[in-house]
């Protein structure tokens, strides 16, 4: 490493503060301070001697490790009853399945989390599998479904 021009530094009041010192040489972490202290490496660094200096964790270090942003917070509402709302969504895989099928329907129930699951070949298909996915869980649960919250694809929408 080379030595570093010590007209960069200025030795004023709290110069010897390990927490100024590693803000001002960008932010290197505190054995790499001390490495340069005991190297010698800056003219006029100064001795930060062996105490526990940094106890807190500096923002700036932790917000530039940060790959991304927090995630929003989500509300965590979830329903109170069986099939009070059914999400549903149609996905489109790469592949055809066996029987070639390219598509496939969802619908996740809100409350319980259980997912049903149907295979199709086209997205014309949406309508019938959602008539017959009704028609079962309210026969199976004895409840009819309150709510379809869907990404308002337009595959829920035909002529």
């Amino acid at each position: 490493m080379p030595k570093v021009n010590s007209m960069l530094f200025t030795h004023g009041k709290g110069a010897r503060n390990i927490k100024i010192w590693h803000k001002r040489v960008d932010h290197v972490n505190l054995q790499r301070l001390k490495l340069m202290e005991k190297q010698n490496l800056v003219r006029g660094f100064p001795k930060f001697g062996t105490e526990k200096v940094m106890s807190k964790v500096c923002e700036a270090c932790q917000s530039g490790k940060q790959a991304r942003h927090p995630f929003p917070i989500q509300t965590t509402h979830v329903s109170s009853k069986l099939l009070e709302m059914i999400h549903l969504d149609v996905w489109t895989v790469k592949t055809k399945s066996i029987k070639g099928c390219r598509y496939y329907m969802s619908f996740n129930d809100d409350h319980t989390r259980k997912v049903w699951v149907y295979f199709m070949k086209h997205k014309g298909e949406v309508f019938q599998h959602f008539l017959n996915f009704k028609a079962m869980v309210q026969k199976e649960k004895g409840v009819n479904i309150k709510c379809l919250r869907s990404d308002g694809g337009g595959e829920y929408f035909s002529n």
